[in-house]
């Protein structure tokens, strides 16, 4: 819904992460794509003795290592061209995409099954 902050989202983060406080976990994965948008929220939540592990990161670190050695990486330094497709409402998307990305998302195309 992007409610990234408030007091209901911290709500809904405590019930959620209740179990998991609980178990006095010390590592909590970020499994998700938008939970990093989420950090401060869990991080409140489950106190700072809690690693966070920012799956996404990880994951681009990944990617850029397997280009890497594949020689797939842009030689160059242009900046690239990023088109948005989404099944779901074009506007809501871009307003909480402009939020994860930090700049403006520019068009995004509603499709009916695969691109």
């Amino acid at each position: 819904e992007g409610w990234l902050n408030g007091g209901i989202t911290y709500d809904i983060a405590e019930k959620y992460l209740a179990p998991l406080r609980a178990k006095k976990i010390d590592t909590l994965i970020l499994g998700c794509t938008h939970y990093p948008l989420l950090k401060a929220v869990i991080r409140r939540v489950m106190g700072p003795k809690v690693a966070l592990i920012d799956s996404a990161r990880q994951a681009a670190g990944h990617v850029k290592e397997v280009l890497s050695w594949e020689n797939g990486l842009a030689s160059n330094k242009k900046k690239g061209k990023n088109r948005f497709y989404v099944s779901d409402e074009p506007a809501r998307f871009a307003r909480i995409g402009e939020k994860f990305l930090g700049q403006k998302l520019g068009s995004v195309k509603k499709v009916n099954g695969y691109v």
